[in-house]
This record gives structure tokens, sequence and C-alpha cells, in this order.
């Protein structure tokens, strides 16, 4: 049986052993993150599989609506708070998880790595200044998130056949979509930014972990 059996809108359409694979890469990969030494405790465990099940449960429900993705904003917070190892656990296991309930395929690698991508970018970066939430620099980042994750997207539409010039114009029809993508992110940046920067923040620091470039404690104002 081959694991893929024909090229589709989407990249190649995967085969029911090519599911399975696709999937035990990526919760194998999501879990190696995950509980990579030093491990997170118990709470701070706890607190990412609820962000989890809350980001997946919202991109569901807005599905329907056209390239709005809750997860960028949230997975440039726990980049910040939680560090780049944690932070593309979190992608992964939002992209696996949702897309077993929108539709999973070839694709699900692809938005998981472009998540990924913007939860290492989330790292590198400081969303506290001088004790208040920078909300002008997570909207920034939220915008360009935008256009990486969408490069990063696009990638599961190659075939053997593309070339850079097909590709260039695969990336010139999705920009409307990013565009969409970059003023949801806006918006989810203003509702629920400041809330899950704090709420991620409030857990402990594992003995021995070191904080990343991004993460404060308190939030004020």
């Amino acid at each position: 049986m081959f694991m893929f059996q024909a090229i589709g809108v989407h990249g190649p359409e995967l085969s029911p052993l090519g599911h399975a694979v696709v999937d035990v890469v990526l919760v194998g990969l999501a879990f190696a993150l995950l509980f990579s030494t030093p491990r997170p405790t118990p709470m701070r465990f706890a607190g990412l599989a609820t962000l989890v099940v809350s980001v997946v449960a919202l991109r569901v429900v807005m599905q329907p609506l056209p390239n709005i993705q809750p997860v960028t904003v949230a997975a440039l917070l726990v980049g910040a708070q939680l560090g780049a190892r944690r932070g593309v656990a979190f992608a992964v296991l939002v992209a696996l998880l949702s897309n077993m309930l929108i539709g999973d395929g070839w694709w699900t690698m692809f938005q998981a790595a472009g998540w990924g991508a913007v939860a290492v970018l989330g790292s590198r970066l400081n969303f506290e200044q001088h004790g208040k939430f920078d909300m002008r620099l997570l909207c920034i980042a939220s915008v360009c998130a935008a256009f990486v994750f969408g490069l990063i997207a696009t990638c599961s539409l190659i075939e053997p056949s593309t070339t850079l010039s097909s590709f260039a114009f695969l990336l010139a029809q999705g920009l409307p979509y990013d565009a969409i993508h970059a003023v949801g992110n806006l918006a989810f940046a203003v509702w629920f930014g400041p809330a899950v920067y704090r709420f991620l923040g409030g857990f402990e620091l594992p003995a021995g972990e070191e904080q990343p470039t991004g993460e404060g404690h308190v939030v004020h104002g």
C-alpha cells in the first residue's frame, strides 16, 4: 500500500498508513519535547494541557471563518513564557488534535511546523517591558507570524513538478489569506494576549530550568 495515493489541494492525499505514520511522528515529537530534561512541573504541565484543549476547541469552533487562526498568537505566548521546546510541543499537539476534528492529512505536519516556528520566534521576544505587558510588540509579532506560518504551510503544496516560479505564484495566491490571518491575529492579541501571558507566567520553573528570554513573572495593568 502506498502512503501517498494522489496529489490533492493540500499536497499528497495520505492513505490510512500515511495518516498513522504522520500522527505517530507528531505525537512522538510533541512528547519528546514536552518531557525533555528538565521535565515540567505538574502545575506547568496541567496549565499547558488546559491551554492546548482551550485553543483546540476555539480553533474548531472558528473553523468556518477563513484563515482565522487563534493558535498563532497562543504559540507566540507559549514560546515566550515556557520556552521554545514547550512552545513547539504546544504547536504540534494543537495542530494534531484540532485537525483530527476538522481534517487531518499531509498538511498537518506543515501547520505544526509553522506554529512551531512561531513559538520559537516568541521564545526570542520579551513581551514585558518595565513591568508592563508590551501590547505593541505582541501586535507586531502577531502580524509577522501570520506570514511566517503562511510561508511554511504553503510548502505542503510542493510536488515534484513545482518550480521556484510556481511556488512564488502559490505564495502570491495565499497573500490575501495571510492578510486575513494577520488581522485575526491582531484581534486575538488584544482579546486574550495579556490574560494568556499572565496565566502562563504563573507557573513555577522546574529546578535547573532557565527562564526563556520573553518570560516574565508578573504583568501589571
